[in-house]
């Protein structure tokens, strides 16, 4: 029978079951009592004539599971019998599965609030900015020093490198915004006429640069402005576009704002405003840069063409400074330039919280396995409360297996609910990472995305499988003669209690001091980070 055919039949069987017994009982009857007029025929008197029936047919109640087995449904029906199950049982033990959850939402909850910190910082740092993986940083190298490129030089690689599909320029910097009688430093980055194009974020409201903003000096005052601080600063104005507003006592014209959500390509930091690499001495002083191929400050970014990796990039871009090196002596002699993914970027505080995650992440871990363990003592604890129950089932004919699929079941039902609560943590805690580090990390992004939900999801899976194999342990080691004795079970419970809690008493201890030990070193990190320059002037940032 095709599938169209038997996906209705199994559903209907599930969704109506009693129908579906019914007219099964129906069915059966009809057939027992044609056998039975068929014997009668043959002579038999009706007494002989139904045993003789029922003994060709099977019987009536195993020709009923020999149907339910064909329609291949068991499986759920059992899962969904064994979930109301462990429902009713949980409900009964509202205390104790109160305590379970609340344990593995912490378990659950700060593993998934680290991986999205991790995700949204070392995997994908900038929100909303599309292709994040073909996108790496360019940065100046002077033997093993790093530093930043002259425009000159950026110029030369955008036109000669064949797999880069664009080179942008964003430089941070900030300015005094003024409005009406307050005035108040904010973050911004000059940047280069294809900065949009280049991440694929465009302005939901104007335009972003044109190429000729990028040319002269002082010539260009234009601004895109956030739409943070659209809606903060000018209670979101629709007509914002055309107005001019003050930077630094210079009036600028805002011809753009971008997307709710987009906070710029500087881990770390909020960017409010966006000004043309024209503007460059008006914001940050000095003398005329775009045309002096030693004046090095652009932070550059290359987005590569599809399907070429960064060291196919990194090959041609030195070549071509190898070549900028002959070409111009006096200012690129011993000078390289050097691709780095997104993650280890010189120009923002991305690479410097690898090592912090690093701890965070075996840190989490450990606080899991502690919970777990936690767990699993609750459970076993009660596993012996419940040992004459799972005692009487055994003797009243219930499967083993089946007795530790519903043992698991209820684990499941624990771990999901822990799941879901720690999902509600993660949120909670998807922008606190920035609470622990200095003050001029604004803004460290957390995105509970499908990958948090996946990895929630198999923590889930594994939590069930740890804490579900406590109780399903003893399931295995039932007396049936002595656990239906109270004294020889008492005795048997405690000893069973003794070695087997006494394992992870040890556990939890052993993991707990290796778990101190982590916490200082993060914290020590933490301390180290809060005392490492920047790499910038931050006086008006």
């Amino acid at each position: 029978m095709r599938w169209h055919y038997k996906l209705p039949l199994r559903l209907r069987s599930l969704f109506c079951k009693n129908q579906v017994e019914l007219d099964l009982s129906e069915e059966l009857k009809f057939h027992l009592q044609s056998q039975i007029d068929e014997f009668v025929a043959q002579g038999m008197n009706s007494e002989e004539a139904r045993r003789a029936a029922l003994q060709a047919l099977g019987g009536v109640e195993q020709v009923k599971e020999e149907c339910r087995e064909a329609r291949k449904m068991n499986l759920i029906e059992n899962s969904v019998r064994d979930l109301r199950l462990g429902l009713r049982m949980l409900r009964r033990n509202p205390g104790f599965a109160v305590l379970v959850i609340l344990c593995l939402m912490l378990g659950i909850g700060a593993n998934a609030a680290v991986f999205s910190w991790v995700e949204g910082i070392l995997l994908r740092p900038y929100p909303l900015v599309a292709h994040q993986e073909q996108l790496v940083a360019l940065s100046g190298t002077v033997g093993e020093e790093r530093e930043q490129t002259s425009w000159p030089d950026l110029l030369d690689v955008k036109r000669s490198c064949a797999l880069c599909k664009t080179v942008f320029v964003s430089s941070i910097t900030g300015a005094t915004l003024s409005i009406g009688e307050r005035a108040e430093v904010v973050t911004g980055s000059m940047a280069s006429a294809n900065y949009f194009d280049g991440i694929e974020v465009h302005p939901i409201l104007g335009r972003g640069f044109e190429p000729s903003e990028d040319t002269g000096s002082r010539g260009h005052p234009v601004v895109v402005i956030s739409y943070h601080l659209w809606q903060t600063r000018f209670q979101g104005d629709p007509k914002i576009i055309g107005k001019t507003q003050r930077l630094d006592n210079v009036v600028y014209t805002i011809i753009g704002v971008t997307p709710e959500g987009f906070y710029g390509t500087f881990v770390g930091r909020v960017i409010e405003f966006w000004v043309p690499v024209s503007m460059l001495e008006v914001l940050n002083g000095g003398s005329f840069k775009l045309e002096d191929r030693g004046a090095r400050w652009a932070e550059a970014f290359v987005r590569l063409k599809p399907s070429v990796t960064r060291n196919q990039a990194q090959q041609e871009i030195s070549a071509i400074a190898a070549r900028l090196a002959v070409e111009y002596p006096d200012t690129n002699r011993g000078r390289g330039i050097k691709v780095w993914p997104l993650w280890n970027t010189p120009f923002n505080h991305a690479r410097e919280l690898l090592p912090i995650f690093e701890i965070m992440v075996v840190v989490t871990m450990f606080v899991l396995l502690i919970v777990c363990a936690n767990v699993g003592n609750l459970l076993l604890v009660r596993s012996f409360a419940r040992r004459h129950e799972m005692t009487v089932r055994v003797a009243m004919g219930a499967d083993r297996c089946r007795l530790l699929r519903h043992l698991l079941t209820e684990g499941l039902l624990l771990s999901a609910c822990g799941a879901a609560g720690g999902m509600l943590v993660a949120y909670w805690c998807r922008h606190g990472l920035a609470l622990f580090f200095p003050g001029d990390m604004l803004y460290l992004p957390g995105q509970i995305d499908g990958r948090v939900l996946g990895l929630s999801a198999a923590l889930c899976l594994v939590v069930t499988l740890a804490i579900g194999l406590v109780p399903a342990f003893q399931t295995r080691h039932l007396a049936l003669a002595d656990t239906l004795k109270t004294e020889a079970s008492s005795v048997m419970g405690a000893r069973g209690r003794a070695w087997f809690r006494s394992s992870l008493v040890v556990l939890q201890v052993t993991l707990s001091f290796i778990l101190l030990v982590g916490a200082t070193l993060l914290m020590q990190s933490l301390r180290k980070i809060r005392t490492t320059s920047p790499g910038f002037a931050t006086t008006r940032v």
